[in-house]
């Protein structure tokens, strides 16, 4: 996993001491684009188990399903926050395109491995918006300069029902509120 941090990093050409806005647009649409994969997966392979052993699945389906939809909701909050040009659309579609096939394998053949996966990804998400959130309020970042003043998103306002002069930096507060309850009940 550590290889794959570092992978990250470099992609998404994130400079963790004073990111620059560009960076961190790119990695909050890759990481929230990748993060609503795999609950889509594993509710799938719930449902049709559920199917085979002609059982109820308690519950389960659902709360996998509501985290896909979660991290959907992130991923549009940032869409509706910045512009995600041609490269990055492009970006998006193949790296679900490449991680829906890898994650339903390694669902298939080892879910526990997809649950750490999922507890890294929650992890990285959570690390990234404590970060994100401390530029975006400290004077003299390239976030604050930028972000410091940025209105929250309609979208976000609605989803986390918050006051409609909520700022972007509260939004990512809800976001790593909710990512944080998120990593402690993850499947």
């Amino acid at each position: 996993m550590y290889g794959l941090y570092h992978a990250f990093n470099f992609i998404t050409g994130y400079n963790h001491t004073d990111p620059s806005v560009q960076s961190i647009e790119w990695r909050l649409i890759i990481l929230e684009s990748i993060a609503g994969v795999p609950g889509f997966v594993a509710a799938g392979f719930r449902h049709f188990r559920s199917l085979r052993r002609l059982r109820r699945d308690h519950g389960w389906i659902a709360t996998l399903l509501e985290e896909a939809e979660n991290e959907r909701m992130h991923l549009l909050i940032c869409l509706h926050t910045f512009n995600a040009g041609f490269v990055t659309r492009l970006l998006v579609i193949t790296a679900q395109a490449v991680m829906t096939p890898v994650l339903m394998t390694i669902y298939l053949v080892h879910p526990k491995s997809m649950h750490r996966f999922v507890g890294y990804l929650e992890e990285t998400a959570c690390k990234t918006y404590l970060k994100v959130i401390q530029n975006c309020e400290t004077p003299g970042t390239k976030l604050y300069a930028s972000w410091g003043t940025l209105p929250a998103p309609a979208i976000a306002i609605g989803y986390y029902r918050l006051p409609k002069d909520a700022l972007w930096v509260d939004s990512l507060k809800c976001m790593v509120r909710n990512t944080t309850v998120n990593q402690l009940f993850s499947f």
